[in-house]
């Protein structure tokens, strides 16, 4: 089989494909066999039917149609490998020639591939991803939720404040209308948490058990029941009972009761451990991600429709099947997170927007970066897909050939060695300036310190 490649406008490549005369008769012979061994014809033992007797009852065309189409699904994968094409939708190839015995069979097909764009830029590469250490305001913090979870309400004499408890009854309207549910007696409603809106704590604040008061506001358009929103909302509430929220005070029996330390500066210090650690796995991702998007922001050249619905496909599959491996249908996961079907669809069609720009970027950044693949990273690859089994490799590599896909291989293995590349070199900034700082701690910054991703990574090991 001989192979060419002819390069046309944008990423339209012209693949012409030439099958020898002798693979030409083979594939004849085959088809021949094939259909003879379909054919019940009274006489003849299955497949014994002679060429004339088949040609009668199907005809030659039919059999040479057949012929044609196996030489030309059984090439094509083969010579789309062999030229290191990767198409991004189905080849267009026109009207085919007829097959004819003893002379050869030549094809061609116009290819939309994967385009190799370029990248604005290269270099100056630099990612803002936070701090991988826990601060002094993000412990105490997490120390503020766990006092949250230990404190007690006790009842108080007082009015009610902004963060108490209180036992209220109240009956409300819609546009001066009552509701189903509308009369509600004696339930506990934590003041600060938002389970009303704003204008009903509002009232609430300054009560005394006894007291009555009125909440009126516009139904906001967060409002769980659509046919509210907008309306006139009117509630008569009775305070019976005002309750404080009492927080455990921050010392060594805080400490004690809470995970039996010592003092309150070891509770402090092993709290501080565990966020550091819990902080430190997720900086490195953080930092993939944001020089992903980067490297992706400095692309040039539109992306082909094509492969961003090809990969919204595959998403879209891959998120199916995972909800039924969970047994979740797709309505109740809807319901479960609050999100419409169709803001579902449009998510993943983002994502895969995104995906597709991130690769054709770091497939940029490969070729701009002068990286190259070595026999000994293909020779891995392809042990990889083996299940690391030497003696499978021949066939495994016989087997994406015949695929077409050891092109698929070695652009993995693009990716990957320039998103090494991307870590290694990416520049790593001090976290940004309060907008509040002092102009001479703002100047500071304008000068940030900076380490690589790479170096970042040896200080985490």
């Amino acid at each position: 089989m001989e192979t060419t490649v002819e390069r046309l406008e944008g990423n339209l490549v012209r693949l012409t494909v030439t099958i020898p005369a002798a693979d030409v008769d083979a594939a004849i012979e085959k088809a021949y066999r094939d259909v003879a061994g379909k054919l019940h014809i009274p006489g003849f033992r299955p497949g014994k039917a002679p060429r004339a007797i088949i040609d009668s009852h199907v005809g030659p065309e039919a059999v040479l149609a057949e012929a044609q189409e196996e030489i030309v699904d059984n090439s094509y994968a083969v010579a789309i490998d062999a030229e290191g094409l990767r198409p991004i939708e189905s080849p267009d190839m026109g009207e085919l020639d007829g097959l004819v015995k003893g002379e050869s069979f030549t094809y061609a097909a116009e290819i939309a591939v994967r385009p190799e764009l370029a990248l604005t830029s290269s270099d100056d590469l630099k990612v803002q991803a936070g701090s991988k250490t826990t601060t002094e305001a993000e412990l105490d913090a997490e120390i503020e939720n766990v006092r949250e979870r230990f404190a007690t309400v006790e009842t108080s004499e007082g009015p009610v404040a902004a963060d108490d408890f209180v036992l209220l009854s109240f009956v409300g309207t819609v546009d001066g209308e009552s509701y189903d549910g509308n009369t509600v007696d004696k339930y506990l409603f934590e003041m600060g948490r938002g389970l009303m809106p704003a204008e009903f704590d509002a009232a609430l604040i300054g009560a005394s058990a006894g007291d009555s008061v009125v909440a009126e506001f516009a139904i906001p358009d967060t409002s769980a029941n659509e046919e509210f929103v907008g309306k006139q909302a009117r509630f008569e509430i009775t305070v019976h009972e005002v309750k404080a929220k009492i927080m455990p005070a921050l010392n060594d029996e805080f400490a004690a009761s809470v995970g039996g330390f010592d003092t309150l500066g070891e509770m402090r210090d092993d709290m501080r451990r565990k966020l550091d650690e819990s902080k430190a796995l997720g900086h490195m991702r953080r930092v993939e991600l944001l020089a992903r998007e980067l490297i992706a922001s400095r692309l040039d050249g539109e992306v082909p429709e094509a492969m961003i619905k090809q990969r919204t496909s595959s998403m879209t599959r891959d998120f199916f099947e995972s909800l039924q491996e969970r047994n979740i249908t797709l309505p109740d996961y809807a319901q479960a997170t609050g999100v419409e079907i169709a803001q579902i669809q449009a998510d993943i069609s983002e994502q895969a927007a995104l995906r597709v720009k991130e690769e054709l970027a770091l497939e940029a950044l490969f070729r701009a970066k002068g990286l190259e693949i070595t026999d000994a990273d293909f020779d891995e690859a392809v042990l990889e897909i083996a299940g690391g089994d030497q003696d499978a490799v021949a066939q495994t590599l016989e087997n994406l050939r015949e695929a077409g896909a050891t092109p698929i291989v070695k652009e993995s293995i693009v990716h990957h060695k320039a998103l090494e590349w991307l870590l290694a070199n990416v520049e790593l900034l001090d976290d940004e300036p309060a907008a509040d700082a002092p102009a001479e701690k703002k100047a500071k910054k304008a000068a940030p310190k900076r380490k690589s991703a790479k170096a970042a990574k040896a200080e985490e090991e």
